[in-house]
């Protein structure tokens, strides 16, 4: 039965990690769909009633918009209410501009092969939920025992804030453009998650002499850092035995630490 439990795990989580992971690749690289705060000091571009393309930087801090890409060009669509009052100033990005879609535009010198942008920054701040499995927890010792290591396959769902960091850039190669965007994220939450426990003389102090595997429902908190869909951290949990002899267990209500691997859900 724990040999049918763990491939079940680690079938599960590696469909859904293949999933999310091509998802999010593809999600990424046709539209970003989100509202998010901008970098001020960086330089935006739009079309006038002529046709002609004209520059404007943004210097307000907290602006934000939403961004999205098509046949690799980012376009922005801000905010009114977190763009600062009219300046009068034709250079600028003001309140009066929020009627305009911007791009990102760069007019590579070509005076090499491959030509690359500066980076485009933005950040975000999302309630986060993630898949996630602990393959090392480390149960410190209790009754006399000592401190037991476990790499049995479990499963977890985590919910948290995530603050994320991304960038975009173009990438001009002869004739061809591309587009790059990297993101980096780190968060704090809570999870709970389920794994078999060996119950046995060992991990009762004796008052149990049989042997069997038993269900151990977990909760705690999980530290987590991201790239993309994956997201690697650290948990502190708590565990309970759900049966009649979680009272005998040593390890009942008693921390342990974990290193987790996770894909985001959301």
């Amino acid at each position: 039965m724990t040999s049918l439990f763990r491939l079940g795990c680690l079938f599960a989580f590696g469909s859904l990690f293949v999933s999310c992971s091509r998802f999010h690749t593809t999600s990424d690289l046709i539209t970003l769909n989100k509202i998010y705060q901008i970098k001020p000091r960086q330089q935006l571009y739009a079309l006038d009633r002529r046709g002609n393309v004209r520059a404007k930087q943004l210097i307000a801090r907290g602006a934000q918009a939403a961004l999205y890409e098509r046949e690799d060009t980012l376009y922005a669509d801000f905010l009114a209410e977190t763009l600062p009052r009219p300046d009068q100033n034709p250079a600028t990005l003001d309140r009066s501009d929020s009627l305009t879609t911007f791009f990102y535009h760069y007019n590579p010198k070509l005076k090499h092969i491959e030509e690359k942008s500066p980076w485009f920054r933005y950040q975000l701040t999302s309630f986060d939920v993630d898949l996630f499995t602990a393959p090392f927890k480390y149960r410190f010792g209790q009754a006399g025992q000592p401190g037991e290591l476990t790499t049995s396959a479990n499963l977890g769902v985590y919910a948290g804030i995530r603050y994320d960091v991304g960038r975009y850039q173009n990438i001009y190669f002869r004739q061809d453009r591309r587009s790059n965007i990297e993101s980096f994220g780190f968060g704090f939450g809570t999870f709970i998650s389920i794994d078999p426990v060996t119950v046995n003389e060992f991990s009762t102090a004796g008052r149990f002499t049989g042997e069997y595997e038993g269900l151990g429902i977990n909760y705690g908190v999980l530290g987590l850092v991201g790239y993309k869909t994956v997201t690697v951290g650290l948990a502190l949990g708590f565990e309970n035995l759900a049966d009649r002899n979680n009272r005998f267990w040593i390890y009942r209500q008693k921390p342990w630490l974990g290193v987790s691997l996770g894909v985001n859900l959301n």
